[in-house]
């Protein structure tokens, strides 16, 4: 039987998926309610899979699916999000997270998923509220070709995110998310984040800000 760590910070979140996997013949064998006892449960327990909320207090869920897969590879993680945006994408393929699942997805979809990583098909296929995480600079217009992390720091910037709150997301520092902005403009032929922002949104390369809250 698969054994499974929930890591999920929403209590009445975290109960409905583990009363869900349970009837589907799931162990849950831990409740996480941190990234930091993520990463302790996930050490002490050595679950086979982990599903892990993206943010979570103490340290998010980014950065505890790269500690737990760097330290035990063996444990598969499937990330959940409310946002289903390039940049998360990216920053989870880093981590080490097999795929994520957006949390508007229907329970029987994250089964599915789970079902998927546990045979050893580590990129489930792409189906209503599922996604894999996949290099995105092929999805550029030409002309306006990004890194990875240029598209990262320009996804997050869509967001209204500031300088250091993308560097924590992204784990790199202040001064190296302005280097990508300042490459950004560049390229767009912008003064500012608004201009380039504007001209991203337009171009199809990135989203606007919903307002969506995890």
């Amino acid at each position: 039987m698969t054994r499974l760590l929930l890591a999920e910070d929403h209590v009445l979140v975290r109960q409905s998926i583990r009363a869900f996997l349970q009837g589907a013949a799931l162990e849950v064998v831990g409740e996480a309610s941190t990234g930091t006892e993520a990463v302790q449960l996930a050490l002490e327990l050595h679950p086979d899979l982990v599903i892990m909320d993206i943010h979570l207090p103490e340290m998010n869920g980014i950065e505890a699916t790269r500690r737990i897969r760097r330290q035990c590879p063996e444990i598969q993680v499937i990330a959940l999000t409310a946002y289903n945006e390039k940049a998360y994408q990216r920053a989870l393929s880093d981590s080490g997270a097999v795929g994520f699942v957006l949390k508007t997805a229907e329970f029987s979809e994250l089964l599915t998923v789970i079902q998927r990583v546990m045979s050893d098909q580590k990129e489930p296929q792409n189906t209503k509220g599922v996604r894999t995480a996949t290099n995105q600079s092929e999805d550029v217009p030409s002309g306006y070709s990004l890194t990875d992390r240029e598209l990262d720091v320009l996804t997050c910037t869509a967001r209204g995110w500031t300088n250091k709150q993308i560097g924590v997301f992204l784990n790199i520092s202040d001064r190296t998310v302005q280097v990508h902005l300042q490459a950004i403009y560049h390229k767009f032929d912008a003064t500012n984040r608004t201009e380039a922002v504007s001209r991203a949104i337009s171009l199809g390369i990135v989203q606007p800000m919903t307002g969506a809250t995890e």
